[in-house]
């Protein structure tokens, strides 16, 4: 299935030889970007998003091999978390034992609500409950640590009594973290638009629920977990979204960012996905150098998601100290209750989190 809520690349899972030649490809091109980073240390390897579990058997445990292969031949850091994206559906014992043994010890599994009419109206399917916490089991069982459930808010025919079942669900399935996404209409129609006060009064309900099953969570913080050190993310996540770290993107139309710019592998703006399969790598030549003014604006949106903006990270990008030389906009945005600061971090208040998509964007408008 394609999802209608995707905005991202993607295609249907093609034929067999087809997805192993994917991740054959795959191999080579990460293969030959370690041999020539022998020196650095991997902080993450998050493997999505989309749906990787949804191809064949065959096809994921020449992925899975991999994984075991870069984990088993790299330096980590000491908080690295490997992790991987599917979906009730999608999960097989096979597929549960294949993660386990590469060393996974992350699965994000992509529920996004609970009512199998609403899911259908956006392509989804939907699984019961007791099948749910089957595999959850299933899951520990074999040694992966952390499961993280995808909830969504916004979605047009959404209710507070199917945001409240939503919960009931959680409190049953009871992840150690819970990602909540907002639905954004970008790419569809906008009379798919809710409110922006029926939005925040979904978010809200569900920050209050989960709050109240013992998840741990800044208010305008999407992720959320029954641990204080993992922020409800992957180390992949946690470093690129809080710390601002440099990450590399493999794969068809994946980004990659380094303390120069940004890039982007081959199928970005390409409608043709399936043969570009068939290339014998995926990196390409879109490489964008940009002023440090521009990386920090890419580092304070996705910090956005989080919630809050690291100083010294943003200083770092920067520069410059990020207090000083954003002093008006933040003097502006703390007085108007929109921000609380301190030395160390800026967050977005309830009432800012309200308007969080212009605050971010008055950074933007300050760099130019």
């Amino acid at each position: 299935h394609l999802c209608k809520f995707c905005e991202y690349t993607k295609m249907r899972t093609p034929d067999p030889a087809i997805q192993i030649k994917y991740i054959d490809t795959l191999r080579n091109d990460i293969q030959k970007y370690l041999k020539a980073s022998q020196s650095a240390n991997l902080y993450g390897l998050d493997i999505g998003g989309g749906t990787p579990l949804s191809i064949c058997d065959e096809a994921f445990d020449a992925l899975t091999a991999l994984v075991k292969d870069i984990i088993q031949s790299t330096r980590q850091t000491d908080d690295f978390e490997p992790s991987i994206e599917g979906t009730f559906q999608t999960l097989s014992r096979h597929k549960i034992e294949a993660i386990s043994s590469a060393g996974i010890k992350r699965l994000s599994l992509g529920l996004q609500s609970s009512s199998t009419s609403l899911m259908q109206s956006y392509n989804r399917e939907s699984e019961h409950l007791k099948a749910m916490v089957e595999a959850i089991r299933d899951i520990h069982t074999w040694g992966i640590e952390k499961i993280n459930i995808d909830v969504m808010y916004g979605l047009p025919g959404q209710t507070k009594d199917s945001i409240e079942k939503d919960l009931q669900v959680l409190k049953e399935l009871a992840p150690e973290q819970v990602t909540v996404y907002e639905f954004r209409c970008n790419q569809v129609s906008r009379n798919y638009l809710i409110t922006p006060e029926e939005r925040f009064k979904q978010y809200q309900l569900l920050y209050e629920g989960l709050i109240s099953l013992g998840y741990i969570a800044e208010f305008g913080q999407n992720t959320f977990s029954k641990s204080k050190t993992d922020k409800g993310l992957s180390s992949y996540l946690r470093h690129r979204m809080i710390d601002g770290w440099q990450y590399k993107g493999f794969g068809i139309s994946a980004q990659s960012m380094s303390s120069y710019g940004i890039s982007y592998n081959l199928g970005k703006n390409d409608n043709n996905l399936t043969s570009l399969i068939l290339n014998d790598t995926f990196e390409s030549g879109n490489h964008y150098c940009l002023p440090r003014t521009e990386l920090l604006n890419k580092f304070i949106a996705i910090s956005g998601y989080y919630g809050g903006i690291s100083v010294k990270a943003a200083s770092r990008i920067l520069g410059a100290d990020f207090l000083v030389e954003y002093k008006d906009i933040l003097q502006y945005l703390h007085e108007k209750g929109l921000i609380s600061i301190n030395t160390e971090e800026i967050r977005l208040t309830a009432t800012g989190f309200m308007h969080y998509g212009a605050i971010l964007s008055l950074f933007q408008c300050a760099s130019r």
